[in-house]
């Protein structure tokens, strides 16, 4: 009996080092070739996009965790038929970048519609390729159930195909992003605050971003505006409601931090923003720069910037150390006063600037004209 049971168990231990599970491993193999296939098609998926859509490693690595193929021929079809209407590679490459699924679609069948759709309302092919390119979204988005109902929601209010179009070029996202309820709720809280409706129509068109804002932070801007002391009859209103909701909390109390560096009060700075509401939407670099230009440069007061902010909106490298150079000049040479130095002059057109600065002394002062010329060149380097 005991030699019976030896025997078996030697049987036994001979079978399962042969294969003690055969059917796991043939499901270990299966893997093993499912791995390799995997690797295969999210090394050629990178390699694509890398090569053909000019796809950075870093967003090309990104974007494969997205899509994943192991041949060219339908993403191929996606760029060929992007490349056919008007798209140049740094086009694709950004759409691609921000939806690469998209290199799965079937041209005809889902993109296409989309182009067609703003072709039929009047964009040109052109237009079409920048609006796309600037929002990809749109590709996304259902023809039927979504752009046209938003084309037509902008269209109710604008008044036709022509301007609202012009809207979407302004803002393109506005196509894709837009809802009744945003919009609707966004013009009648304006209207109701006392915004002439001529305003709020204006700003839909040049400003149409501002429209898809949530409204619950929509109606806490108007609130806060209010509270600053705008005229909501005033376009200064609806400018500042802008202003503020294209920055942060955050981003709002370092700029004011910014012009207190300048030994301006706050009651200062917001009269300034009532004034010229731009003034807060500057890059802080660009805020630094302008005031240290007049300030040290010109070594005016802060009160009259304060009295003119927009002055600091303007192009320091092609108006406004173009202009101070040749007033400089004019005032060392005896040929203006101090006073006419002030504010004016920048506030004036190319060709008023011209007619009153620099041609009436071309004759006595002929090096003007190469100076000016210079400076607007050079700008900031050449001063």
């Amino acid at each position: 009996m005991s030699n019976f049971l030896c025997k078996t168990l030697l049987q036994v231990r001979h079978l399962t080092t042969i294969s003690p599970y055969p059917k796991l491993r043939c499901v270990q193999s299966l893997h093993f070739n499912y791995s390799t296939v995997s690797s295969d098609s999210h090394s050629f998926t990178v390699s694509y996009l890398i090569n053909s859509c000019s796809l950075s490693p870093e967003s090309a690595s990104s974007a494969s965790k997205l899509v994943s193929f192991i041949s060219p021929e339908k993403p191929d079809l996606v760029i060929s038929f992007f490349k056919n209407h008007g798209f140049s590679i740094a086009h694709i490459s950004f759409i691609i970048g921000k939806y690469p699924r998209i290199l799965l679609s079937n041209p005809n069948g889902a993109l296409l519609p989309r182009l067609e759709f703003l072709y039929t309302r009047g964009a040109s092919s052109s237009e079409v390729t920048k609006i796309i390119s600037k929002a990809p979204k749109i590709l996304m988005r259902s023809v039927d159930e979504h752009l046209v109902p938003a084309f037509d929601l902008l269209k109710g209010y604008l008044g036709s195909n022509e301007r609202t179009i012009a809207s979407i070029k302004r803002f393109p996202s506005i196509i894709a992003d837009i809802r009744q309820k945003h919009l609707s709720g966004s013009v009648r809280m304006l209207l109701d605050a006392g915004v002439p409706e001529a305003h709020v129509m204006y700003f839909l068109f040049y400003q149409p971003r501002m429209f898809t804002m949530a409204l619950d932070r929509f109606r806490e801007i108007l609130e806060d505006v209010k509270k600053m002391g705008f005229d909501p009859s005033k376009s200064s209103f609806i400018q500042a409601v802008h202003a503020i909701r294209g920055m942060s909390k955050s981003t709002w109390v370092r700029k004011l931090g910014i012009y207190k560096r300048w030994g301006l009060s706050e009651e200062e700075i917001l009269a300034a923003f009532r004034s010229h509401p731009w003034c807060m939407t500057l890059s802080e670099e660009k805020i630094m720069l302008a005031m240290d230009f007049f300030v040290k440069k010109l070594g005016w007061e802060t009160a009259a910037i304060v009295r003119s902010p927009v002055l600091l909106s303007f192009s320091l490298k092609k108006r406004t150390i173009p202009r101070a150079s040749v007033l400089l000049f004019l005032f060392q040479k005896g040929l203006t006063t101090k006073k006419t130095m002030l504010v004016k002059p920048y506030m004036y057109t190319e060709t008023q600037f011209l007619q009153k600065f620099v041609r009436p002394h071309l004759k006595e002062a002929p090096q003007l004209s190469k100076l000016y010329r210079i400076n607007v060149d050079g700008g900031i380097n050449r001063l």
